[in-house]
């Protein structure tokens, strides 16, 4: 797993991750903690629609990875996983290939059963290219 040692990214995560779509990706975790997660993406051809920019659903799939980080750093060594409901994300700037993006996840209100999650992706400059905002649903084991 490609992480940097301040993410403190728990074991379970590095065993899922060599098979995971965030692996094919290329994803590297930041943060990994207390409501929050941030991961890292630098932009390949592979990540590029026709246009040579950032193909929509990487941007997409890094909101979805860091808002449900957010969620999961919590829950993870527990026996509750979590699983999106809805996300609404907002382009606003387009990535190219070299950009280094960062997508970050914050919970904003937590229930007993649903987490309101917000969050965004920028490019190594500092812009903006996304917004996003969801809920998770938090899966609680049957027993």
């Amino acid at each position: 797993m490609k992480d940097k040692e301040s993410a403190q990214v728990p074991d379970i995560i590095k065993e899922r991750y060599n098979s995971s779509y965030e692996a094919y990706m290329g994803v590297k975790f930041n943060q990994y903690a207390d409501n929050v997660c941030e991961i890292e993406l630098k932009i390949e051809p592979k990540h590029l629609n026709i246009g040579n920019s950032v193909h929509g659903g990487v941007i997409n799939a890094l909101c979805d990875i860091a808002l449900s980080g957010a969620v999961t750093c919590n829950y993870v060594n527990k026996a509750e996983s979590v699983v999106t409901m809805q996300m609404n994300v907002n382009f606003l700037r387009p990535g190219f290939e070299g950009d280094t993006l960062t997508a970050r996840g914050e919970i904003v209100k937590k229930g007993g059963t649903i987490c309101y999650v917000e969050g965004e992706v920028r490019n190594q400059k500092g812009e903006l290219l996304a917004k996003a905002s969801g809920d998770w649903f938090i899966k609680k084991p049957r027993v």
